[in-house]
């Protein structure tokens, strides 16, 4: 669905100019996006958990492949925390601000089919257990829930394949996984978050990662 975005410059400041998020893409254009990594600080059956999801097949972008938790593009006016609604909206979770970690602003460009993906990420961490029958995933956008053991994370990517669990439809299922299945350039990105997880768990509060 297309929507209007601020345009911002290369610092991450607010241009004044509004285009549609199509017209972003296609010309390269900076602008804001909401991201919300979930872990379970669960420790039964091998846990803790880092959550990733599964992009519906039907995605203009990266259908099918892995991504964070949850994400989505900010509106023109949108300030980091309005990016809340797209957990409800995307996973059915209900999530109140006070329950995020603000890891910072992550500045990222991928190639895309339709031009260059120049986004400011608003990165933020939250601590939530949940199993599938709590989740009413957003058919249109998000295919699966994949629950990763913390303790994988660094094997991999480090290119090892790791053992996972896909939640879809109320049900799990074991599957096997590789940073092949990730949308580009996510292997720093993974670790850096796993790192802040940690962080939280060992009863401390992480700084910005980036």
């Amino acid at each position: 669905m297309d929507e209007k975005v601020d345009v911002l410059d290369e610092h991450g400041e607010k241009t004044g100019r509004v285009v549609w998020k199509s017209e972003a893409h296609r010309e390269g254009l900076w602008h804001r996006c909401f991201h919300c990594w979930i872990f379970s600080p669960e420790t039964e059956s091998g846990g803790p958990y880092l959550f990733v999801q599964r992009r519906a097949s039907g995605k203009e972008t990266w259908p099918d492949r892995l991504d964070v938790t949850v994400g989505g593009h900010l509106g023109a006016e949108e300030e980091p925390l309005d990016g809340l609604r797209e957990v409800e909206e995307e996973l059915g979770l209900k999530v109140t601000p006070d329950e995020l970690t603000s890891l910072g602003t992550r500045k990222a460009e991928l190639q895309i089919p339709a031009g260059l993906d120049r986004e400011f990420q608003d990165v933020f961490l939250l601590a939530r257990s949940f199993v599938p029958d709590d989740l009413r995933l957003q058919e249109e956008e998000v295919a699966a829930v994949v629950s990763l053991r913390l303790a994988d994370v660094e094997a991999l990517c480090g290119g090892t394949a790791v053992r996972a669990e896909e939640w879809a439809d109320g049900e799990r299922r074991a599957i096997d996984i590789s940073l092949a299945d990730f949308v580009p350039a996510e292997d720093v990105y993974l670790l850096r978050v796993a790192g802040a997880a940690r962080a939280i768990l060992a009863g401390g509060l992480p700084e910005s990662i980036f």
